[in-house]
């Protein structure tokens, strides 16, 4: 979105945007309310403008909101304003559909807030349940072990058994691939496979790739590409992400999961005083 549009849909929406983006109205109101602007002797104030300026700040990704960008968010508020209080706009309020969606707005946050007060505000993680969910869920956190292998690819048995019995000899691997792998660019690189991560490759390479040492080699192995001869330069082992770097991301997944389970308790309580009636076929048919 433009600067100028963003401007524009932050202040003349500034009512539902700012509650539907999450900000807390209190933190503003708690410094002292000064006055900004006046329209027609109406105030607009540092409490109604200051949650619009913070909004674009986390829409348009920046740092610092430059003065320029305040006073057109605060120009946008005061045409905003001049609507507001023009006679159709009285009479604007009162037609059906607009009653009916403030109602609804008026609902949510209601809804909302109640949630809020019996749910959210209730519940916290302590570090020691940050902890334990880690240590036991270590898998979550690792990356899967990987190796750096070269292979020789052949089309025939005859041929990779040859090549099989000079490595055996001790022949130099790179060079055999050089000079018979078909994987011509592979072949180039002394066969060279790159990183190869569990889980990604071919599993019938997989199966021999993941048992082998460093320098060994593996005996002839079929794919539908041809016969391999494979080994392993280096084995790099499963590694884990730190917990200082991932107990953040915990926190909210075990509050997410708390709240899930306080809502769906809340609501048996009020499922279970309540005369609740569903008519199936009308709701079958609904669109």
């Amino acid at each position: 979105m433009k600067r100028g549009s963003l401007i524009f849909f932050l202040t003349f929406v500034a009512g539902m945007s700012v509650v539907f983006f999450g900000l807390n109205l209190r933190s503003w109101a708690k410094a002292e309310d000064r006055v900004v602007a006046t329209v027609n002797g109406v105030q607009i104030t540092e409490s109604q403008l200051n949650p619009l300026i913070e909004e674009f700040r986390q829409r348009s990704q920046k740092t610092v909101v430059k003065p320029d960008d305040k006073n057109q968010i605060l120009k946008g508020m005061i045409r905003r304003t001049l609507i507001l209080q023009q006679k159709e706009a009285s009479d604007l309020r009162k037609e059906k559909k607009i009653v009916e969606r403030v109602k609804d707005f008026e609902n949510g946050l209601v809804v909302a807030t109640f949630l809020e007060r019996h749910v959210g505000q209730k519940l916290t993680v302590t570090e020691e349940e940050i902890k334990e969910y880690y240590e036991k869920n270590l898998q979550k956190f690792s990356s899967p072990p990987k190796v750096k292998a070269r292979h020789i690819l052949l089309r025939d048995r005859k041929e990779a058994e040859k090549v099989l019995a000079k490595l055996k000899k001790g022949e130099d691997f790179s060079q055999l691939a050089k000079e018979y792998s078909i994987d011509l660019p592979m072949a180039k690189e002394g066969g060279a496979m790159g990183t190869i991560e569990k889980g990604k490759g071919l599993p019938e390479l997989e199966k021999v790739l993941f048992i082998l040492k460093v320098g060994e080699i593996s005996d002839i192995v079929e794919t539908r590409y041809g016969l391999h001869i494979l080994t392993v330069d280096e084995i790099i082992t499963t590694q884990y992400r730190p917990f200082e770097e991932v107990k953040e991301s915990i926190r909210k997944g075990l509050l997410q999961q708390k709240e899930a389970k306080a809502f769906d308790e809340m609501a048996a309580n009020l499922e279970k005083n309540a005369k609740i009636k569903i008519f199936e076929e009308n709701l079958q048919t609904a669109k």
